[in-house]
């Protein structure tokens, strides 16, 4: 009997700490080629527009001049992939950022006959991590956005400098009309700035 409560214990315990990873995951985005799909695109989207639901992700695809973006939302993950093609349809650079924010993680570049040019580490330099961010939100009641969201006001958190150093900028509602805006340290995590400033919708 011990042996089957440590069993479904233990079992809790895997899922949690799955949960955990996968809460605070930045998508896997590969170093390979990619070629956007020009024709498919033409047909299907509407002044030069495309979404897409699949299964928990949302594919958003439209025209940047001069060449093409393909957006992926999941529903449960706090980033987004992003991907730049070139009018070619040859992949241009692809990575990650916040749903609603700055880029993190590696981020790869090509050039336009799609070689892999350089692959760029958005977060040197911030030692206070993407998970620390989450973690500091959660500990804090900062709701930040998991997945596509096409309408309202959406927390963001974007890299920026502050006083001639590299810091992170969270930005949330707390009342119709305020905006907290919160200024962390890149590298402590520590707080060197939190204000109220009024909210503006257009």
């Amino acid at each position: 009997m011990n042996k089957i409560i440590m069993l479904i214990w233990l079992s809790m315990f895997i899922q949690c700490q799955s949960q955990k990873i996968d809460k605070y995951m930045i998508p896997i985005v590969d170093n390979k080629y990619e070629k956007f799909d020009i024709e498919n695109f033409q047909k299907k989207s509407v002044r030069g527009y495309w979404k897409v639901r699949e299964n928990n992700n949302t594919y958003i695809q439209d025209f940047q001049s001069p060449g093409y973006r393909e957006i992926i939302y999941n529903d449960n993950l706090f980033y987004k992939v992003t991907k730049f093609f070139y009018g070619n349809g040859n992949i241009e650079k692809k990575g990650c950022l916040f749903n609603e924010g700055s880029v993190v993680g590696i981020w790869y570049h090509f050039d336009e006959s799609g070689k892999l040019l350089k692959e760029e580490n958005m977060d040197e330099g911030y030692d206070f991590k993407p998970a620390d961010i989450i973690a500091y939100c959660e500990k804090n009641k900062i709701d930040l956005p998991k997945g596509y969201h096409d309408s309202g006001y959406q927390a963001r958190v974007l890299k920026q400098d502050f006083e001639g150093k590299k810091v992170w900028r969270i930005s949330h509602q707390i009342a119709g009309d305020k905006i907290e805006e919160i200024i962390l340290d890149a590298k402590t995590g520590k707080e060197l700035q939190k204000k109220t400033v009024p909210f503006y919708n257009p």
